[in-house]
């Protein structure tokens, strides 16, 4: 099944400062992280963008889109994504998120309608923002927190409708929440991805 009304956005726009080099550039199968990433869900959307500053792609199956703010937020990325997505929904995940699994994708988009305008997991009581649906429609809302002076991506949550998901029906796909593992410094990548 491939979602046709849902984009793949893939953030890669962070200072990498724990890991010490660039996330979407670190080796892994098929290339770097982020070919792994497109590698494994890239084929389930219509459209895959990889949302950043300077970066470049060996690949045509997925187009560059540089960030449109010099803030430094995840928000940025997102709204980005959106202003350039051809469809009117898109899934975010972060470039160092590489296992998540297409039974949560699937999860989540069987939730969304036009009724929520975000669908997001909560998992051990917190929000998982880099792991979900966002509709289009709210980049106005995230352009004015931005405007304001805001950086965190749940910031602007209160304006707007979230469908939330259960960690109960999330681990029905994902029974481990390997989805949610980040690789934020050399050990995680080790330890998760290379072991």
């Amino acid at each position: 099944m491939i979602f046709s009304e849902i984009s793949l956005l893939i953030l890669a726009g962070g200072e990498s400062s724990r890991m010490g080099c660039p996330k979407h550039l670190l080796p892994a199968s098929g290339g770097t992280m982020i070919d792994y990433i497109i590698n494994r869900l890239g084929s389930l959307f219509t459209e895959v963008m990889v949302a950043g500053r300077g970066i470049e792609l060996n690949r045509s199956d997925a187009r560059i889109v540089e960030d449109i703010r010099l803030k430094r937020s995840p928000l940025v990325g997102i709204l980005s994504g959106m202003k350039e997505s051809s469809t009117p929904d898109v899934f975010v995940i972060g470039c160092d998120m590489p296992f998540v699994k297409p039974g949560l994708i699937h999860c989540l988009t069987s939730r969304k309608d036009d009724t929520n305008a975000i669908v997001i997991p909560v998992i051990r009581g917190y929000f998982e923002p880099l792991c979900a649906i966002y509709s289009c429609s709210t980049s106005d809302r995230i352009a004015q927190y931005l405007d304001s002076g805001g950086r965190k991506v749940t910031g602007f949550f209160q304006t707007v409708s979230v469908r939330e998901v259960k960690e109960s029906e999330i681990r029905l796909f994902d029974p481990l929440l390997k989805s949610f593992i980040n690789l934020n410094t050399p050990n995680d990548y080790r330890n998760y991805y290379l072991s």
